[in-house]
């Protein structure tokens, strides 16, 4: 989201700050040409929406936390710019009579909205706030964000809120999030830490080294600043471990290592006790076929697309090279899935930064030298931080704090059991904390 101007974020927010904190931070232009601009909803509209959301977000059904996420948005607007399709990509299910927006009707209605596709559509009518129907944009977006798709529909170009937790709040446009109220704070998302900053210079090394190996594997030389699949493949694979661990709502660490670290090496061994070592390159064989069968089929894609004709022999090989692609990539996947479900065991996972696992119940024994402070980053770069004690957080952060510490490099990402992630390196003399941070294409529901 781009700014119009930089808001001043308060230590402290109430419901009742945000339209003012948002004003500094909305940009109402519209995304595509021809599209209308849209504008934040009045002050004393936004309040409303805002208390009810808060509240609701409070309650509880049958000892469930109430989670939704409510698109502000008139009944007679378009939903998607395909509208005047045959079939719309976007189900809108209109309510017979509309009923009051209120934190009881919203808990009401949140089981059976999930939030990952469904929005609870909210107006305004005779001076009052209704819910008026049930927008139903697909799960396509939501398995695109975890690189399971490369295409999706989009939610409404709209004011969205959407609500996780007890008590907090994220503010979009559409899919896209401008804004979180956290603990009693607010929070901006900075961008992806595995495609800028340090977090992602750790990194740097094995991603090419991945593209190199499928280059070599598939037989064919491509640039990979030509072809983005190619050049991210490797991050999106981190993302997906990140977001299938979040998603398990249990907690969990990875701690990466650089490649040539194992389970016998002494610097490894004088900072964790690893109780289930368990070394296997499954994970790396599968991340790097996956993207050979996708250099393989793109390549033959290319060369018959400006063909006049093409023999059956041909559609068949390309047939053939698609259904590859699709089961190493679903091989890929599972591997993700397989390193996400060790963090269910107490301790940390340890693997190398090329995607091979070490061990997994890994008990952190380093103590840490240095001051005891960690530095909170708000940019992926980051060039702004500030400054926070170890005590304020719990025992798995501050095990990453000391293990990361005194190992560099390496990079650890931490799971909270709300599903929260964060990433933690050692930056010269600053052990660097991003607490809030874009994964996949949607930090929303993150």
């Amino acid at each position: 989201m781009t700014t119009k101007k930089q808001a001043k974020i308060l230590d402290r927010v109430y419901p009742r700050n945000l339209h003012r904190i948002l004003q500094g931070l909305w940009d109402s232009k519209p995304f595509f040409h021809g599209r209308p601009n849209v504008e934040l909803p009045t002050k004393a509209v936004f309040d409303e929406i805002i208390d009810v959301c808060y509240h609701a977000s409070m309650l509880t059904e049958e000892g469930r936390p109430t989670v939704f996420r409510i698109v502000f948005l008139d009944s007679q607007s378009a939903v998607s710019p395909r509208d005047d399709d045959e079939l719309p990509p976007v189900g809108r299910y209109l309510l017979k009579g509309p009923v009051p927006f209120t934190p009881g009707e919203l808990r009401r209605l949140a089981p059976v909205a999930d939030p990952r596709r469904v929005l609870i559509a909210v107006e305004q009518s005779g001076g009052r706030l209704q819910i008026y129907g049930l927008l139903d944009v697909g799960m396509a977006l939501w398995e695109m964000a975890r690189h399971e798709r490369v295409m999706g529909t989009s939610s409404p170009d709209a004011l969205v809120v959407t609500s996780t937790r007890p008590g907090e709040l994220s503010i979009s446009r559409g899919d896209r999030s401008v804004i979180r109220m956290r603990d009693g704070g607010i929070v901006s998302a900075a961008q992806s830490v595995l495609l800028k900053g340090p977090v992602a210079e750790f990194f740097d090394a094995a991603s090419w080294l991945f593209i190199h190996n499928a280059c070599q594997l598939s037989g064919i030389d491509q640039d990979p600043a030509e072809d983005d699949g190619l050049s991210f493949a490797h991050q999106s694979f981190i993302e997906m471990v990140l977001l299938y661990t979040a998603e398990l709502k249990h907690g969990g660490t990875l701690l990466f290592m650089p490649e040539e670290i194992t389970h016998e090496d002494s610097r490894l061994l004088s900072r964790a006790s690893i109780k289930y070592v368990l070394p296997s390159t499954r994970p790396q064989d599968a991340l790097m076929s996956a993207m050979a069968a996708r250099l393989k089929r793109n390549a033959l894609a290319e060369k018959l697309q400006n063909r006049r004709t093409v023999n059956a022999e041909e559609l068949e090989q390309l047939d053939a090279l698609a259904w590859d692609q699709q089961n190493c990539e679903d091989v890929a996947r599972d591997a993700a899935r397989f390193i996400a479900s060790l963090t269910a065991v107490d301790g940390a996972v340890v693997l190398t930064d090329t995607l091979r696992i070490i061990g997994f119940g890994a008990e952190v024994t380093a103590s840490f030298s240095g001051a005891d402070k960690v530095y909170v980053a708000h940019t992926a770069e980051a060039t702004d931080t500030k400054e926070v004690r170890f005590a304020e957080y719990g025992t798995r952060h501050r095990s990453t704090f000391r293990f990361v510490a005194s190992m560099e490099p390496s990079v650890g990402f931490i799971m909270s059991q709300d599903g929260g992630v964060k990433a933690v390196r050692q930056v010269g003399s600053k052990l660097v904390m991003w607490p809030y941070f874009q994964i996949g294409f949607t930090t929303a529901l993150s």
